[in-house]
């Protein structure tokens, strides 16, 4: 009877120890949640030629290189650099306003600049030719 207590106690202890996963935080190595990483880390750095380059074809005959440039120039340096940087969300669309349809993938990032507290960064991402490449990017 002490043993069968013991055990009952035992599995207790360890579930109710273990930290319960978000979906995001189950997704962590997603190529998905990869390519927005790699995007926003190449926004934080001010790098907006090479983030041109990781947004597709739906993004890039959308918005030219020059206006994408002076949008992102108009905002990103005046946010300072991340104080911190969570993905709230991962949701998958067959369409996007604005956008043909196909298979879009959001990822929400909670986003803390040093001066700007609260923000929602939103990458969507579209599957072309085999890879996930962006085509929209959303600060709020």
């Amino acid at each position: 009877m002490i043993n069968r207590s013991f055990a009952i106690l035992f599995v207790f202890l360890i579930v109710s120890t273990t930290p319960t996963l978000t979906f995001a935080e189950q997704e962590v190595g997603h190529p998905v949640i990869i390519a927005a990483e790699q995007f926003v880390e190449t926004l934080d750095k001010l790098d907006f030629s090479t983030a041109w380059n990781q947004t597709g074809i739906v993004n890039q005959s959308y918005i030219d290189h020059p206006e994408w440039y002076k949008k992102l120039l108009a905002v990103r340096p005046h946010l300072g650099h991340v104080v911190k940087r969570s993905i709230k969300k991962l949701s998958q669309y067959e369409s996007w306003v604005g956008l043909p349809d196909g298979d879009y993938q959001r990822v929400s990032f909670a986003t803390t600049f040093l001066n700007k507290a609260n923000s929602l960064e939103t990458v969507i991402l579209i599957e072309e030719q085999g890879a996930w490449y962006v085509s929209s990017y959303h600060l709020r």
